[in-house]
């Protein structure tokens, strides 16, 4: 803490960063909710009561206790309210990677807090109303509890605050089982390189592993409930695993937390992303690289191993967010304490404008203007539509239709008559000027009338077709 000459200045600096980081996720949720929240609130429609959230719901996109906030505050509430839950647990997390950070000093504590408050991996999903904040702060709290029972394995506080982190994450999204297998993996591997025996750790694992299996009990305990009641598990759109999925997955979560633009080529990112990683690595002092190695190798070796689908999306690899941010903090601090200060400083700087760019592009385009396009495709009156993703984007366009009187319908008889439009869906390749779409036996031609462009991460990016025949 002497690099800051005064715990006060520390504490002030944090503090600032704290605030700056709030009212940047409260801007960024001022814009049209996007698909997987809309689904997420869809899914309140089929349950009578609170309760009925836990276990009359069988959903991938019934985000627990997410899902409670989404009941409280109703359906109809600004967009800024709905996701007022996820702005205030991404906001704690700011001081919390502070405090998790420190053990390296000052300067590693602000570099942590000030990676969370303004990367736009960490904006984005403390703006957006799911489960995603809510995981996020309790990967660090989990951490942090697993750093105290180091510092002191004979408080029984921290195995209760650990097991309670576990449960409360894993009410909030499932991938906080896999964290805290990443966090109990680390926490033995530090025990070990002090020195500690083969039954030593042993017992570390088994102290750990009560904890995190009970606090894992509640959320499992509900999806079976869910599933038992329904006699399904509903799940969106599963995209098999490849290990050139796992890397595009893999190197967006980079660029999104160290503010690479993501117009860049996936293997130029993947490079770049590989050479910085093991830099930092390399800068780190030998115990306290095991932390975030752990939470960037072990999930995606497991997803390998088991071959998960979806791996391509950033958001599946949250927990290596968290280990990315511990090793950038002791990496800026280590160059700080080498003094390497204009180094440290310039690739601070490198990161805030990227990460500027990154987030201005989510204040300008939200994850979508989709009540613009229900009104282009009204301004004539009632009109009827055809998509290349008719559950998806016809979803998202009741929802807001419903705002307009509902006179938007999908396409009954394409044959008899063509739509009015075609929504084409998160295919920038196919948006030709004009085209002829429908059945081959009764194809219409449609004109290229506008494009809705999401920013990077989250949305649904629209391309609107007008019929011409």
């Amino acid at each position: 803490m002497s690099d800051f000459g005064s715990d006060r200045a520390l504490v002030l600096g944090i503090g600032a960063l704290t605030i700056a980081g709030f009212v940047l996720r409260l801007f960024a949720a001022r814009d049209d909710l996007w698909l997987d929240e809309i689904w997420s609130i869809q899914n309140l429609q089929r349950v009578r009561s609170l309760g009925g959230i836990f276990w009359r719901i069988s959903d991938d996109n019934n985000h627990l206790l997410n899902s409670v906030w989404l009941w409280i505050v109703g359906p109809d509430a600004p967009p800024v309210i709905i996701r007022l839950e996820a702005i205030i647990l991404g906001t704690c997390t700011i001081p919390l990677a502070a405090v998790l950070c420190a053990r390296g000093g000052a300067v590693a504590a602000l570099a942590g807090a000030a990676l969370v408050a303004f990367s736009d991996l960490f904006v984005h999903y403390g703006s957006e109303a799911r489960g995603y904040a809510g995981l996020l702060l309790m990967m660090f709290v989990a951490a942090e509890t697993l750093e105290r029972f180091l510092e002191n394995p004979d408080d029984h506080r921290n195995r209760l605050a650990f097991g309670t982190a576990v449960a409360l994450g894993a009410l909030f999204h499932l991938t906080m089982l896999i964290a805290a297998f990443a966090l109990i993996v680390a926490t033995l591997g530090r025990v070990w390189r002090r020195g500690g025996s083969l039954w030593q750790t042993g017992f570390v694992a088994l102290d750990l592993a009560i904890p995190a299996v009970l606090g894992a009990l509640p959320a499992l305990g509900f999806l079976l409930a869910g599933a038992l009641n329904t006699h399904r598990i509903e799940l969106g759109e599963q995209v098999p695993f490849t290990f050139a999925r796992l890397g595009r997955g893999l190197t967006t979560l980079f660029m999104a937390i160290f503010g690479l633009p993501y117009s860049l080529p996936l293997g130029a990112g993947f490079a770049i992303a590989l050479v910085l990683t093991v830099l930092a690595v390399f800068f780190c002092a030998p115990e306290r690289r095991i932390l975030p190695l752990a939470c960037l190798l072990l999930p995606p070796v497991f997803a390998s191993l088991l071959h998960l689908p979806n791996v391509h999306i950033a958001r599946f690899h949250l927990v290596a967010a968290l280990g990315f941010v511990v090793l950038f903090a002791e990496a800026t601090a280590k160059l700080w304490s080498l003094r390497q200060t204009r180094l440290a400083m310039a690739i601070g700087l490198l990161v805030a404008i990227g990460n500027g760019r990154n987030v201005a592009q989510l204040l300008i385009l939200g994850r979508g203007d989709y009540q613009a396009v229900v009104a282009r495709m009204e301004s004539a009156g009632p009109a009827t539509y055809g998509s290349n993703m008719p559950a998806e984007v016809g979803r998202t366009l009741r929802f807001y239709d419903r705002r307009f009187g509902g006179r938007l319908e999908p396409v009954s008889d394409w044959c008899k008559t063509p739509p009015d439009w075609f929504v084409l869906s998160d295919d920038p390749r196919g948006e030709a000027a004009r085209r002829s779409l429908g059945p081959p036996h009764c194809a219409a031609s449609f004109a290229l009338d506008h494009v809705m462009r999401p920013a990077a991460l989250s949305g649904l990016r629209l391309a609107l077709y007008r019929r011409t025949d």
